[in-house]
């Protein structure tokens, strides 16, 4: 069969034209749309470029301003007469909350923020202190704000926590009406070298012949922290100012003043293993709140610590130990303070007496050396220690203001084998030691010289047992700030860096 020739049919052309035309429209209006968003979409990019670009740069400015003012605030306190600020704190208002900025805990917004500003910075000037001035630190003098470019900065608060030996700083800083502000945590450490081991108190309410003396008598001061402070006024020696080390050639002058020479005291060598500074000290630590008082101690004890970081406190009018018997204080489960209080007469005057073997011991039973500031016994008014025969306190912090402490023991009696009656820290008003022969200088610090159980009147030939201060007193760093002792503290590492909201 012949093939068909196809018929030419215009109106089925001009069908096919229209469908063709009918779907070109519609994709060319979908693509140009696709194209204007596109556009539109481009443009908006650029400008949200332009505009976070804008911002980041903003943003980055302000931020380097606080870091300039941080950097500033700590290049401050790297001087001499500013470090001694970094073991006090410093916590201003936040306007928007009407507490301060940290809290004792050095952290924001945590909850324990106060609503009155902590200022322990402005006003305080030991320069005019004896210990101070042989340093010729000079007065601090912060400067708590400033500018960098076309922003300020101000440091809001310092938080320094002892136990960790930390601190914690927060700067504000603004720049073209933008806010930012940083918090750091940085280890604050002081120079522990001249550590008071040994302190002599001169106390406010005493009368001048009655203040700060250490009759020694060749008894042994042991350790690297024995450093002894001493009021010289009040000594055998008036003249002294300054400070001996063992092997110097003024040591033998430093050693009379505190009645230990081999002329007059019977010492038969330098039994002082720190130095001898010739400057007073006034520690003053507040009284905080009373725990439950024991009253009369006079039989074996225990007392335990059980407030974790929060010391246990209790109360006592007198400890009076004999032979054997000890007063244990266990510290595994958290430092423990005893506070030494008047009874009702005030008649306990001779508020710790321990003779023959008795003792008080500070014990850990996890197998943990147990820390001297775990312990600490605070006098709250008159009261003596006087330790006897081998008797001993081990591992203790002793404050008495307003008293001495008498050594008039025959021989060691510490746990541990060293030549001590005492280990531990003492800041007391007085330190006095027994005669090693009746021709001994009398010290008659008190002028009760018609008392046979006092310094002067009771004589142990040859002893030579008596305090030992620990390396590690890293426990007691919170009392620093309250003994105007001339620490230098020092930076170390950044432990955080955080920008934070407020």
């Amino acid at each position: 069969m012949p093939k068909r020739k196809p018929v030419f049919n215009p109106s089925r052309l001009k069908h096919r034209q229209c469908r063709e035309q009918g779907f070109a429209l519609p994709l060319a209006m979908g693509l140009g749309f696709v194209m204007v968003i596109l556009g539109m979409s481009t443009i908006m990019m650029a400008q949200s470029d332009r505009t976070s670009s804008w911002q980041r740069k903003e943003s980055n400015t302000n931020l380097a301003t606080t870091e300039g003012g941080m950097a500033r605030t700590l290049a401050q306190l790297t001087a001499p007469n500013n470090a001694v600020l970094l073991n006090r704190n410093y916590d201003t208002i936040n306007p928007k909350t009407g507490k301060t900025y940290l809290g004792s805990d050095g952290i924001v917004n945590s909850g324990d923020e106060e609503s009155a500003v902590v200022d322990e910075w402005t006003g305080y000037d030991p320069s005019h202190q004896p210990c101070y001035q042989s340093k010729g630190w000079g007065a601090p003098n912060v400067v708590y704000s400033g500018s960098i470019g076309t922003g300020t900065y101000t440091l809001k608060a310092y938080r320094y926590n002892p136990t960790q030996q930390q601190g914690t700083l927060l700067v504000e800083a603004t720049s073209n009406g933008q806010t930012s502000t940083v918090l750091i945590n940085i280890a604050v450490k002081p120079d522990l070298d001249d550590f008071p081991g040994i302190v002599l108190i001169h106390p406010i309410e005493n009368s001048e012949w009655k203040a700060g003396v250490l009759g020694l008598r060749g008894r042994s001061i042991l350790g690297s922290k024995g450093n002894v402070y001493y009021l010289p006024q009040h000594s055998a020696d008036p003249s002294l100012t300054g400070s001996s080390a063992p092997g110097d050639t003024t040591r033998s002058a430093y050693l009379n003043a505190i009645y230990s020479s081999s002329s007059q005291d019977g010492a038969t060598r330098d039994t002082v293993a720190g130095k001898i500074f010739a400057c007073g000290l006034k520690p003053w630590i507040p009284p905080g709140i009373m725990g439950t008082n024991f009253g009369v101690i006079n039989t074996s004890t225990t007392l335990r610590g059980v407030g974790g970081s929060v010391p246990t406190r209790y109360r006592v009018e007198q400890i009076d130990l004999d032979t054997n018997e000890v007063l244990t204080v266990d510290t595994t489960g958290g430092s423990v303070q005893i506070d030494v209080v008047d009874n009702t007469h005030k008649t306990n005057y001779q508020a710790i007496t321990l003779r023959h073997n008795a003792k008080i011991l500070n014990l850990r039973t996890d197998g943990k050396p147990p820390q001297v500031g775990d312990l600490r016994i605070l006098s709250q008014g008159d009261h003596l220690v006087t330790l006897y025969d081998q008797s001993c306190i081990q591992n203790a912090f002793l404050w008495f203001w307003k008293d001495e402490l008498r050594l008039l023991t025959s021989g060691p009696g510490c746990p541990g084998g060293q030549n001590t009656n005492f280990e531990g820290v003492a800041w007391m008003e007085a330190i006095l030691s027994s005669k090693n022969s009746a021709s001994n200088r009398t010290i008659n610090y008190l002028g009760l010289t018609s008392d046979d159980d006092t310094y002067d009147n009771t004589v142990t030939p040859g002893a030579t047992s008596g305090i030992a201060v620990p390396e590690d007193v890293s426990s007691l760093m919170d009392l620093l700030k309250y003994i105007n002792w001339p620490a230098r503290y020092k930076f170390g590492g950044v432990t955080k860096w955080q920008r934070v909201r407020l």
